[in-house]
């Protein structure tokens, strides 16, 4: 949706030496839209904890011990459907201005509300916490994508009313976010990097070849590398990209592991939005493919590969890059 491009003071750029000594590839796995919702409200957004979706994460953890996952999670999700009103988005002037579903109450959501969802998350072993925005919610007919048009005060605003949720639920995270919808325009970036934030996971691409310089070019920012980290050196702000799901095959794993990349695996928490399915939707089939997946890398890479979560990928980036600054 968006390019670093359209802001000439953003510039995302590669970064040697990213992989540890003796590694030739890494692999992450990261989770968006976690949030306490449970399938007797509308559909499990975690809320469900070993019984539902982040029992089936929790298992897959189990049975590959070098995993970890990534667990992107909303401050106070208010989205109830990701689709549009029909109706409405026929008005030209409620359409842009108006919420074109039905949305949560502020607050019910909000993860300081929810001390055993919270407690879950917690104790999960290999499992980091990241931010996924503040309501994954916003007006108009792009209705999940919550950072459009907004101002760098506006995005500030909203970075600083989602930590405040977390501070208060006491819950320990990462300091990096998935944009919901993967749209990370320039006046959000700009706020992540004044706020101290560590990395952005944005440029998500399915289907684009896995070649040594490959750019990302379908969601999210684009031109940017689709299998490595990148670093924007004026916001120390590292940029993961997504470049795996469901739909995508075991070759294409191959052929980013062997070409020296960053497989970063995507799944959605919510499989059945009333409605609205996602591909890469967490549930046992998504995880049975994972697991063999991992299986098949494990045994044609061995000790070759490494499985850092975001976090810790993004802190031997910026290690790297602003080690190198200041020789």
């Amino acid at each position: 949706m968006n390019s670093p491009a359209s802001d000439p003071a953003i510039s995302f750029e590669w970064v040697p030496g990213w992989l540890p000594t003796g590694k030739r590839g890494a692999v992450c796995f990261s989770i968006d839209d976690v949030h306490p919702g449970r399938a007797q409200d509308h559909y499990d957004g975690g809320g469900d904890l070993e019984k539902g979706a982040l029992g089936l994460v929790q298992r897959l953890l189990t049975r590959h011990p070098q995993l970890q996952v990534t667990l992107f999670t909303t401050a106070d999700w208010r989205e109830i459907s990701p689709a549009p009103s029909r109706l409405l988005s026929l008005i030209p002037r409620i359409r842009e201005r108006a919420y074109l579903t039905r949305i949560l109450p502020e607050g019910s959501r909000a993860l300081d509300r929810h001390p055993d969802f919270v407690a879950y998350l917690k104790s999960c072993p290999r499992t980091e916490i990241a931010f996924h925005g503040l309501h994954h919610v916003h007006r108009g007919r792009q209705v999940h994508v919550e950072f459009q048009e907004e101002s760098q005060a506006e995005c500030a605003r909203a970075l600083s009313k989602m930590i405040g949720i977390f501070d208060k639920a006491d819950l320990p995270r990462a300091a990096g976010m998935c944009p919901p919808g993967w749209n990370a325009p320039p006046a959000l970036l700009h706020a992540m990097s004044e706020q101290g934030f560590e990395f952005v996971a944005s440029a998500r691409d399915i289907l684009t070849e896995p070649t040594p310089k490959a750019l990302a070019m379908m969601s999210g920012l684009r031109s940017v590398p689709l299998l490595e980290p990148a670093f924007w050196k004026a916001g120390h702000l590292v940029h993961v990209p997504i470049n795996f799901q469901a739909t995508s095959s075991i070759d294409r794993a191959r052929a980013i592991l062997d070409q020296g990349g960053l497989l970063s695996i995507k799944a959605h928490i919510i499989k059945n939005a009333l409605g609205f399915v996602a591909l890469d939707g967490v549930d046992q089939t998504y995880m049975n493919y994972l697991d063999l997946l991992f299986l098949t890398l494990k045994r044609e890479y061995g000790e070759s590969l490494w499985w850092p979560s975001l976090g810790e990928l993004a802190g031997r980036v910026r290690g790297r890059v602003l080690a190198g600054q200041e020789a």
